[in-house]
């Protein structure tokens, strides 16, 4: 056997190498490639009361004495178990990070931010005036729905499970909870 064909191979290998990571893509670093995020809210000292108005319902959920739990204060006579309302708040406290879609949007109407399905307003220790978190559309990708603070002009996404656990909350009010509704 001649070395030959082995010597002629590998000259066209470092020849080829270089063409290689020319025409390859360059990639951007990790950090490059990040959304912009930016942190919800800092309630530091937790919340003390929420109420969430959707179309003309709405109900009115608050820390009770001890602050162990949340109970339902209104629509007074109903029920929502007190784990889907624990689930609400640490949706909101626990959300660090949000993908920012628009840092100053004029056309809230792409984002169904002109006339909101829902809005959240969150009472809590040190803040003097309630947070008000109106709820839009869905997503392309139906994985999170676009919402904005009152007063900020930035629109960013919260995931899907925020909507469904204000969803399933109305259906314990009218009832409808475990059924299709």
């Amino acid at each position: 056997m001649s070395a030959r064909p082995a010597i002629f191979y590998t000259i066209v290998f470092f020849i080829l190498l270089p063409t290689y990571f020319w025409i390859q893509p360059s990639t951007k670093p990790a950090t490059a490639l990040e959304q912009k995020e930016e942190s919800l809210l800092k309630l530091g000292g937790g919340i003390d009361a929420i109420t969430v108005a959707s179309r003309s319902e709405s109900l009115r959920f608050q820390k009770t004495k001890d602050g162990k739990l949340y109970e339902l204060v209104a629509p007074q006579g109903k029920f929502v178990p007190h784990d889907l309302m624990d689930a609400m708040v640490s949706l909101l406290t626990s959300a660090k990070s949000v993908e920012v879609v628009a840092d100053n949007s004029t056309d809230l109407a792409q984002f169904g931010l002109d006339h909101p399905k829902s809005v959240v307003t969150i009472e809590a220790p040190g803040q003097l005036q309630p947070i008000k978190i109106a709820f839009g559309n869905e997503n392309p990708t139906h994985t999170a729905i676009y919402a904005q603070i009152e007063g900020i002009p930035k629109v960013f996404l919260l995931g899907q499970n925020m909507e469904y656990y204000q969803s399933l909350m109305f259906q314990w009010i009218e009832g409808k909870q475990g059924k299709n509704a």
